[in-house]
């Protein structure tokens, strides 16, 4: 099965973008490369594949943050609606994924007897996915869909950019991975053992937004910039990773505590459920605190500020 990584072109592939290349050719190139992983996405997705709406879903949700960390090499009109449309498409595919990942999350760890107990948990659940895969197929087969595909094509072969664009990527991009790193730095340092969880999420969102960007940018500055690049990527995903696993402790846990609440429940399953919020409040936890005691420090050190020099 083909990854997300396995999209990139070829570190030797002759017509990839260089320093001296115009900004906005890696541009098209981000967007060629996005419109590759969408469709490949959809074909899995109309499938049922779940792990195909989870790649759609992402690979919205990457162009939207490469559109972003662009910023002033785009026509902000061109850049805003595209942005604003890819958010649609991953609102729009984002209840199937969370109820599979929801799942996931309550069947790790448990006997078979406390899945048992916990049955109305996982019928509810599927009641919920049913619904949002029809939601899910109307959109994947609606016009809007085949319209916003059609606009990132034409897009590709001739985004809208700006004239500062035209300049090389050597002297226009290493600033964009600077700044991403800067502000995931920035945001991570206001955190600490009690901030409260969306804060924690917000900057799960800074990491992906650093390392798309980093992904993106570094190729295009030659073989010394991409092995660094190659480095901050592995930092990143490691820290998107840890604070995702976070963010679905929390979220699995509100809904246990939101089934809860509701009345007709016996008390196999109050019990079952209860026990389930204890260990994913221990997990949202360890997440958390493994976070501030390993990431954190990391993010500090001057090798890991995003400066990436074109060349070599």
């Amino acid at each position: 099965m083909t990854s997300e990584h396995d999209l990139h072109h070829s570190p030797d592939s002759p017509d990839r973008a260089g320093p001296d290349d115009p900004a906005a050719r890696a541009i098209a190139e981000a967007l060629a490369t996005a419109v590759e992983r969408l469709r490949a996405a959809d074909d899995l997705a109309r499938g049922g594949d779940p792990e195909g709406v989870h790649r759609l879903r992402t690979s919205s949700r990457r162009l939207r943050s490469e559109l972003q960390s662009f910023g002033k090499l785009i026509d902000p009109e061109w850049g805003g609606r595209l942005i604003a449309e890819l958010r649609w498409l991953g609102a729009t595919l984002g209840e199937a994924r969370d109820i599979d990942v929801l799942r996931e999350r309550f069947e790790k760890g448990e006997s078979e007897e406390d899945r048992a107990a916990l049955k109305p948990l996982f019928d509810w659940l599927d009641a919920r996915r049913s619904k949002a895969a029809k939601a899910m197929n109307r959109t994947l087969k609606g016009r809007r869909f085949r319209e916003l595909i059609a606009e990132l094509e034409r897009s590709a072969a001739a985004p809208a950019t700006v004239e500062k664009a035209d300049r090389s990527c050597r002297k226009v991009l290493p600033p964009l991975v600077a700044k991403a790193w800067k502000r995931l730095r920035e945001d991570a340092e206001g955190l600490a053992s009690d901030s409260p969880d969306p804060a924690f999420h917000e900057l799960r969102k800074r990491a992906k937004r650093a390392r798309y960007t980093t992904e993106s940018i570094a190729p295009t500055l030659g073989p010394r910039a991409e092995k660094r690049g190659r480095k901050l990527v592995g930092l990143a995903r490691e820290i998107q990773d840890l604070l995702g696993a976070h963010q679905d402790a929390v979220v699995a846990a509100e809904e246990v505590e939101s089934l809860l609440a509701q009345a007709g429940h016996d008390d196999t399953f109050r019990r079952a459920a209860a026990a389930l919020l204890v260990r994913l409040r221990r997990d949202a936890d360890e997440s958390r605190d493994r976070f501030l005691e390993k990431y954190l420090p990391k993010l500090n050190r001057r090798k890991n500020r995003g400066d990436l020099e074109a060349g070599g």
